[in-house]
């Protein structure tokens, strides 16, 4: 079948009015130059970032900024195009002339954008509404985001009375919190304690640094006695009626209300979305264990046309193939790095002349001045990089092709087997009636093959499928499907292991800081490592294999949020000692959480939108780069992870729930936080970040579930436990005292070294109790009075009353926790295993997949950031151009597709070739041509002139096939 090329859906058929942009942007080479050529010169002064400015009217006539501002070639690069190139095609503009009634129209202009005027969003001005451009994810962040701001800052008014109460001589004695720090003023921070005599107290119990100004040893002169003082706690934070408990008690219900409700609010959203596009999850099911040998899609089509309403309509068969896909994009990459560092004309594929190319470039490379800025570079960071595959030389790089070379095409006599089936059918109907017809037998009759459980009709080859609705067609990661189950969980345990030893290693930095140089410095290097850890996390990622890009970016969202949480919250609980939890002290818990506090509403976003590595490669690599090209991959964006951005919120709500009893101005902290966080993303969102593929809600969805819902529960158990070891002193009142301790004790050794007189005014002696939760002996939730053993009380009775109370009431939200969020997975994962789950969701809207515009099929295909195209890893030639997805405008998909990079037996044809106005096409001996020095715009060979090479027929599968197969069947009257 030829290639219908009348199929494909031209660029400039996209509807203005209603935003066609859905991807990274695909502008070939000829119409970025066409662009920044335009703009470099017409951009008005006004309509330029300011940083832009500062480059063009002043760093850029400096050799130290600029070594090669007085180079005069034609072809120098030029700063003035490369940021021409950041603000048009990289940062995100609108259609200037839109206007609907008295609002202004923001419909978000595809890169490049030449036909209409266009102008960058503005950070500050552009309505929340305009933000669902960037796909339905990143509005529901941005709307999550202000809306859990202001539910912060009005909980945060509910706790006006506790904070009023806590800064009052009530709690802390006369002179209130005088002293303390005006941000910790209104929080449980204790000012007020007197000391008494311990009867049976050791130093061993306060031994550590920060607690050793609570202990002291009295010797008697005459007698040699010694008398153990301890510092008690005066300050009563859980007596009635206290309107601390109390609001933090209607703060936890308020929450989960306001939540729940934010839940239903976004799931409507979110269904209206759903049922306003269609996509291809709706039409299509995936078969995850079919026969090794099953490579015709043919066969696959005719089973399935059993259950289809009217026909199946496309077929993916996907190979486990992984090692042989690698290797092709592993040498795509180094060739692409190389033909940045060559002229344009050398021609790659010839190993001599690609080697005297490289000796001539090191020659001049050599010749050239360095300026100290780059020495320092090439000698500390360069190394680093290298390590990562970056800023090869180019000698390195030609070896290392011409080695990737020879093991493809050993790959490439291997056999694979069948890993996955992509059955796409014409209606939904066709897909909910087979999902119903193959989803009866449960996962153990899978595993073993029970025929006799199945209808016959649905057994393939006899075998029993198993059979799901497929993710999103660019949520599929082709490299990743066909790992085994026990290797992914390997990988994962071996992730999970390094971000525990990060966790490990923070918490060991952060400890020995907030010793020696106090908790002001300490938050600082918290959010440090809130900032740079995740993108050591990241990492991690490159050895995990995931079958989906969501399953990816779960697998993100989970370690980053574990790393943030424990970090952040739960770290200064853990290396603080429990007697200094309500201290007023620098290291004591409280100080040092206020600082974590100020530090994420300060220095967080500071960093963020300082953007060092974009600055760096703007500034530092930018102006070092040898061609336009090159200069221009520096001024992509800084990528990032929307995943990620979720963590950075939940941290934030965590941290405020955890210490919201003991520190009830979290709230308006953590509201002014997030504030701050709205504007700080949505200024990188448009200025700093680069563009990313359309994210859907699926992020959202998984955060309110669990994320949000355990925050909700952190603050039900922590808050409860908070009140029910108050005063946090390990001193009880026996129930039968001993009396006659009341005096001054002279020449009283402090622990801390300090020697000092201290006046008992408490006559009777106290106990040693440890009043942490830790200490029972028995199950220690819920929080209860019952921790109080062997006549050792420290609760007052209006304090154990309160201490029942939300300690039940921790209970119940952690059964709801449990009922709603695992409760329904839990019945029906364990259902699954006697019997297959389905149920359709959404109601089908009787639309054929081909009269659906812009939707894809399940082409196999890799992202790469180094490309602006995905990489194509099968035969296209059999299906339309608008189900791969994106469009080249030049008309050629081969330069982008892999199975032509190498030729190998059966191979179907050659690469075409491309004949271009400004120079003729490389040729080389074994037809292996990326071709990727000529211009993209090049104009394709006709085919009846220069008929297709064919090594085998076009309708024949080879006997083992190296690459995977998609086949489409056009509909009868389309033929």
């Amino acid at each position: 079948m030829t290639k219908n090329n009348d199929a494909r859906a031209p660029r400039e058929g996209l509807d203005k009015n209603k935003s066609g942009w859905t991807s990274m942007p695909v502008l070939n080479e000829s119409e970025i130059e066409a662009v920044i050529d335009t703009y470099t010169q017409e951009d008005q002064a006004r309509s330029k970032t300011w940083s832009r400015r500062i480059v063009e009217n002043y760093l850029q006539h400096y050799s130290w900024y600029w070594p090669r501002k007085d180079d005069t070639r034609p072809d120098a690069p030029k700063l003035e195009k490369a940021w021409a190139y950041y603000e048009h095609i990289t940062l995100a503009r609108y259609f200037s002339g839109e206007s609907t009634g008295n609002e202004r129209k923001q419909t978000r202009a595809e890169p490049g954008e030449m036909d209409e005027a266009t102008e960058l969003f503005n950070p500050w001005t552009t309505r929340e509404s305009v933000l669902n451009e960037w796909g339905l994810g990143v509005g529901l962040y941005f709307s999550t985001l202000r809306v859990v701001a202001f539910i912060l800052l009005f909980v945060g008014l509910i706790n006006i009375a506790g904070i009023y109460y806590y800064a009052s001589p009530s709690y802390s004695g006369q002179g209130g919190q005088g002293g303390v720090f005006f941000s910790l003023v209104g929080s449980a921070v204790c000012t007020w304690g007197e000391w008494v005599v311990c009867e049976d107290c050791s130093s061993d119990d306060w031994s550590t640094l920060e607690e050793q100004n609570r202990f002291g040893i009295y010797t008697n002169p005459n007698t040699g006695n010694q008398v153990s003082l301890v510092l008690r706690n005066m300050c009563l934070g859980a007596e009635i009626p206290f309107p601390g408990i109390v609001g933090n008690w209607v703060s936890l219900i308020v929450l989960i209300i306001a939540f729940g409700l934010l839940a239903i609010f976004q799931r409507a959203r979110e269904v209206r979305f759903d049922e306003d596009k269609l996509t291809a999850t709706d039409y299509s099911l995936v078969v995850k264990n079919p026969p090794k040998d099953a490579y015709n899609p043919d066969d696959w089509r005719d089973f399935f046309s059993q259950f289809a309403e009217k026909q199946v309509t496309c077929v993916t068969v996907a190979l486990n193939n992984d090692q042989l896909l690698f290797k092709l994009m592993l040498r795509r990459i180094f060739k692409n790095q190389l033909r940045l560092q060559l002229p344009k004309s050398t021609n790659l594929d010839d190993e001599d002349l690609v080697r005297a190319a490289v000796a001539q470039e090191e020659l001049e490379r050599e010749a050239e001045p360095r300026g100290c800025l780059w020495r320092l570079f090439d000698c500390t960071v360069l190394p680093i990089f290298r390590l990562f595959n970056f800023f090869l030389a180019p000698h390195v790089l030609v070896d290392r092709i011409f080695k990737l070379t020879e093991e493809i095409k050993d790959l490439q006599t291997r056999h694979y087997d069948v890993s996955h089936v992509f059955i796409t059918f014409e209606t939904e109907a066709g897909q909910r009636t087979a999902l119903s017809a193959l989803k009866v037998p449960g996962r153990i009759d899978i595993a073993i093959n029970n025929t006799a459980r199945v209808a016959s009709s649905t057994l393939f080859q006899g075998r029993v499928l198993n059979v799901e609705e497929s993710p999103e067609p660019n949520a599929v990661r082709w490299m990743d499907i066909s790992v085994t189950t026990t290797r992914k969980i390997v990988q994962r345990v071996i992730s999970l292991s390094l971000t525990v030893a990060l966790i490990v290693f923070a918490a060991f930095v952060v400890a020995r800081i907030r010793r020696a140089v106090g908790p002001g410095l300490s938050g600082i290097f918290v959010t440090l490592f809130n900032t740079s850890i995740p993108q050591i996390v990241k990492l991690f990622l490159i050895f995990e294999r995931h079958s989906t890009e969501g399953s990816r970016q779960k697998s993100l969202y989970l370690k980053i949020t574990f790393f943030r949480w424990t970090n952040t919250a739960i770290l200064t609980k853990l290396i603080t000692p429990f007697t200094q939890t309500i201290g007023s002290g620098s290291k004591d818990v409280l100080p040092t959480i206020n600082a974590i506090l100020w530090s994420e509403l300060l220095v967080s976003p500071f960093l963020r939108i300082l953007d060092a590595t974009g600055l760096f490669k703007k500034h530092v690599l930018a102006p070092r780069a040898r061609n336009q090209e090159e200069m221009n991959l520096s001024f992509q964006g800084t990528p990032y992870h929307l995943g990620e951005r979720y963590t950075d919120f939940t941290k934030v709500l965590f941290l405020c729930f955890f210490y919201s009893a003991l520190f009830p101005a979290t709230f308006f902290f953590c509201g002014a936080i997030l504030i701050v966080q709205y504007y700080a993303d949505k200024f990188c969102l448009m200025r700093i970040w680069e563009p990313a593929p359309f994210i859907g809600p699926q992020l959202a969805i998984f955060s309110r579930r669990y994320f949000f819902s355990g925050a909700l529960l952190a603050f039900a158990i922590v808050s409860s436990y908070a009140w029910a070891q108050f005063p946090y002193d390990n001193i009880c009142l026996p129930d039968i005292p001993t009396s006659g301790f009341a005096e001054t004790y002279d020449n009283v050794m402090i622990l801390n070294g300090t020697v000092t007189s201290i006046t008992v005014s408490e006559d009777e002696g106290f106990r040693f109790c440890n009043q942490h939760w830790r200490a029972y002996s028995g199950i220690a939730f819920p929080a209860s009075p019952r921790w109080q053993e062997n006549g050792l009380n420290w609760m007052t009775p209006d304090q154990e009353t309160l201490t029942t109370l939300y300690g039940w009431t921790s209970l119940v939200v952690l059964i709801v926790f449990i009922l709603a969020v695992f409760g329904g997975t839990m019945v029906r994962y364990a259902l699954s295993w006697i019997h297959g789950m389905y149920s359709p969701a959404g109601e089908d809207q009787k639309i054929d997949f081909s009269n659906v515009s812009e939707i894809s099929a399940y082409v196999p295909q890799i992202r790469i950031r180094a490309f602006p195209y995905p990489l194509l890893a099968c035969d296209i030639d059999d299906i339309p151009d608008t189900l791969i997805g994106w469009s080249d405008t030049s008309g050629d998909y081969d330069i982008h597709n892999m199975i032509y990079d190498i030729p190998y037996d059966g191979s179907k044809r050659a690469k075409r070739t491309i004949v271009s106005s400004e120079q003729p096409p490389a040729t080389s001996e074994n037809d292996d041509e990326d071709d990727e020095s000529s211009p993209a715009a090049g104009k394709e060979e006709d085919d009846e002139a220069t008929p297709k090479e064919s090594v085998t027929d076009a309708a024949e599968i080879p006997k083992w096939p190296i690459f995977s197969i998609i086949k489409y069947y056009p509909r009868s009257f389309d033929k």
